[in-house]
C-alpha cells in the first residue's frame, strides 16, 4: 500500500492510498541495451483530513524505460541505469478536490532516471 499526502488548503492534508500490483516485460536488443515496459494498476482510496473515506477510484500507471545491463563479478551482480517515461493512460474521475491537484501535472512525465541493481542466481 502506498500513501500519498496531498496539501488542499492551508493546514489540511488529504491521504491517497493506493494497491495494486503491475507487470513487466523486459527485452534485450544489443549487447546491455534493453526496452522494459511496466504496467501497474492501482485501486485507490481518497481520505479526507478527518481521515473520513471520500471516495474510491482506479487508475493505470505505465513506465517506458531505455537502459543498459552492466554485468559486475563475472555477472553474479548487475546494475542497469535507465531513463524513462512514466505515463497515467487512464483514471477514474476524482473527487474534486483531488482533481484541483491532478491538473496541475501532466499525465506524462519525460526524464524519470532509473538505477536498478540485482544479483542472479
Amino acid at each position: 500500500m502506498e500513501n500519498h499526502l496531498m496539501p488542499l488548503k492551508k493546514n489540511s492534508l488529504v491521504i491517497l492510498r493506493e494497491k495494486g500490483f503491475a507487470i513487466a516485460y523486459q527485452h534485450y536488443w544489443w549487447k546491455g541495451l534493453y526496452s522494459a515496459v511496466h504496467v501497474m494498476n492501482a485501486w485507490q482510496s481518497f481520505v479526507n483530513d478527518k481521515g473520513n473515506k471520500i471516495d474510491n477510484g482506479f487508475q493505470v500507471f505505465n513506465t517506458y524505460r531505455l537502459g543498459y545491463h552492466i554485468k559486475l563479478f563475472k555477472d553474479k551482480f548487475f546494475i542497469e541505469p535507465s531513463i524513462a517515461i512514466t505515463h497515467r493512460p487512464y483514471h477514474t474521475k476524482m473527487p474534486e478536490s483531488f482533481k484541483q491537484l491532478d491538473t496541475k501535472h501532466s499525465k506524462l512525465f519525460f526524464g524519470e532516471p532509473g538505477l536498478h541493481f540485482g544479483y542472479n542466481f
